[in-house]
């Protein structure tokens, strides 16, 4: 069938025939885009040129230094993925522990509010009757 015919010389880094990896490719690039647009982050990018890239195999798979090229590009846009998602990562993590400070921050200065808003509910209640009873020991005298 598809996968049986005979296509000469068999391309030992992608067993796939060429259309099927176009395909393939096509539909991975379209996905990644996709992402890319949504998410902004540049290793989509370097995901769809990985891919992509692989499809020079099926016309250069005989020339060993094309192939070399293509494995250390390869190597270079996995590892800018890898960076990427690192960084990524970390940056996520810090914008949540500053968050989590912010928010302790702006609980602290809330208790402290309360606690000064009590304080004073109470002087209120406790200067309330002081002149009532103020005016009570001065007809008292």
């Amino acid at each position: 069938m598809f996968f049986s015919e005979n296509v000469g010389l068999q391309n030992v880094y992608t067993p796939l025939p060429f259309e099927i990896h176009l395909v393939f490719s096509v539909f991975a690039t379209i996905i990644l885009l996709i992402q890319f647009f949504r998410k902004q982050r540049i290793c989509y990018l370097l995901a769809t040129l990985a891919i992509d890239a692989t499809l020079i195999t099926h016309f250069t798979f005989q020339n060993r230094t094309a192939i070399l090229a293509l494995e250390i590009i390869e190597l270079a846009l996995v590892a800018g993925c890898i960076i990427d998602i690192a960084v990524a990562y970390v940056k996520k993590k810090k914008k949540l522990h500053d968050k989590k400070e912010q928010e302790k921050l702006l609980e602290s200065q809330q208790k402290e509010r309360e606690k000064r808003e009590e304080i004073s509910d109470r002087d209120i209640l406790d200067k309330a009757f002081d002149s009532e009873l103020n005016d009570l020991d001065d007809s008292q005298n």
